[in-house]
């Protein structure tokens, strides 16, 4: 590549969109545990966002339960020189209950400004379903009702992708997303060791909601979560996804 991606004058207008599409592919591509979850009480983490190699911004994600209740909420933000480029802002939140099969979202919150276009989503779930209570981005594709069954939302996913995590917990990944137009699987298959590290690589697939464009470009992505131990758990350090537009990664800060 030439130059970095948002540093080429003939590239800013197209690629002014990509930090929020490496954060959304880097930092919701990991699913949904379905077994008990260990976890603080409350936990904020920072990540540093990347893409191709370049820092576009920072991450911060926040968890509290209360319960069988929790609250999540996600915010994304350009920094540096990115940010003279491109003032790009991904907020999301998200509430529900926590059973012996793992996180029941009730509702979710969206909120992109890439600093041209502002979008929001919100979704409500119940009893396995999801509706799309508001959102100003239409679906490209319409979604057929049994693909929304068992779905989660974006920050349920987020959460279950960085959360600290028992031995036993580890790469054994399935879930379903919806974030109010696209439906997308994340599976991890493959525990790797590397040295004291721990890495879970799986695939993101998309599933409904993408133009048949968008499919024959990448339907599936790489994508892969490497933990490091930390008392009796592991601690997410590191996400890596492979995207159409290229490589995209989160590294831990906090």
């Amino acid at each position: 590549m030439p130059c970095p991606p948002l540093a080429c004058p003939d590239q800013r207008a197209r690629k002014s969109h990509f930090p929020v599409r490496a954060l959304r592919c880097a930092a919701v591509l990991v699913g949904m545990m379905l077994t008990t979850p260990a976890l603080a009480q409350d936990t904020t983490q920072l990540w540093s966002v990347h893409a191709l190699g370049v820092k576009v911004g920072e991450l911060r994600v926040s968890f509290s339960q209360n319960g069988t209740h929790y609250d999540g909420s996600g915010l994304f933000q350009t920094t540096g020189m990115v940010r003279l480029l491109a003032r790009i802002k991904f907020d999301v939140t998200s509430q529900g209950r926590i059973t012996t099969t793992g996180y029941q979202p009730s509702q979710y919150k969206g909120h992109i400004d890439t600093g041209k276009r502002v979008s929001k989503t919100e979704l409500a779930f119940a009893e396995g379903t999801v509706q799309k209570v508001s959102g100003s981005r239409p679906e490209s594709v319409p979604i057929p009702a049994q693909a929304l069954r068992g779905v989660i939302d974006p920050m349920t996913m987020m959460w279950q992708s960085l959360r600290d995590r028992q031995d036993t917990d580890l790469c054994t990944l399935d879930g379903t997303q919806y974030d109010g137009t696209r439906v997308a699987a994340i599976r991890m298959a493959t525990r790797q060791q590397d040295g004291a590290d721990v890495t879970c690589i799986g695939t993101y697939d998309r599933l409904a909601g993408y133009t048949a464009q968008e499919l024959a470009e990448m339907s599936t992505s790489p994508v892969s979560v490497t933990y490091q131990k930390s008392g009796d758990l592991w601690r997410a350090i590191k996400v890596k996804v492979t995207t159409r537009h290229g490589t995209a990664t989160l590294h831990r800060r906090d």
